[in-house]
């Protein structure tokens, strides 16, 4: 998983984009994401001088903590991505041929070549001559996720 730094800075709020916003600081725009919840709890305003701390991603700042003159910190926890219980990433080579064999030996017949993402493939099956699905596998070859194949990504024609 790849590190994310913590940062701290101090500046004015310049847009708002729901709970998006853009800040203003030491000379640099910065895009900032508080999550729907934590723009219930502090609602922003152009124009507001703040101070936050947060993880930064490659797109943007997870704000953990946000303050302005008047008004009371607001600590932010934002969820993790949700996977089944015990669900995690094996550490090991991400190989297609493992995922294949393991979709087979669930059951199910893969079309196509499995697509590749960082930390799963996704595999378009079908059982027998049920409905097509997308597959989500991950590199040890456990099936964690099924869901209705989105005609965009995927060509669905027998």
């Amino acid at each position: 998983m790849p590190h994310h730094d913590n940062v701290a800075l101090s500046g004015v709020i310049q847009h708002v984009f729901a709970h998006r916003f853009t800040l203003e600081a030491q000379g640099e725009t910065h895009l900032a994401d508080l999550g729907p919840k934590g723009a219930e709890a502090f609602p922003l305003e152009a124009g507001l001088a703040v101070t936050l701390e947060g993880e930064r991603r490659p797109s943007e700042i997870k704000v953990t903590r946000i303050a302005a003159r008047g008004r009371d910190a607001v600590l932010i926890h934002h969820k993790k991505p949700h996977h089944p219980p015990g669900h995690h990433h094996p550490d090991v080579p991400a190989d297609p041929k493992r995922v294949l064999a393991a979709v087979q030996s669930a059951g199910w017949s893969a079309k196509g070549d499995p697509q590749r993402k960082p930390k799963h493939f996704e595999v378009l099956a079908r059982q027998g001559r049920g409905p097509w699905t997308e597959l989500h596998v991950d590199f040890a070859g456990t099936i964690y996720k099924q869901k209705s194949p989105d005609p965009a990504k995927w060509s669905v024609h027998a």
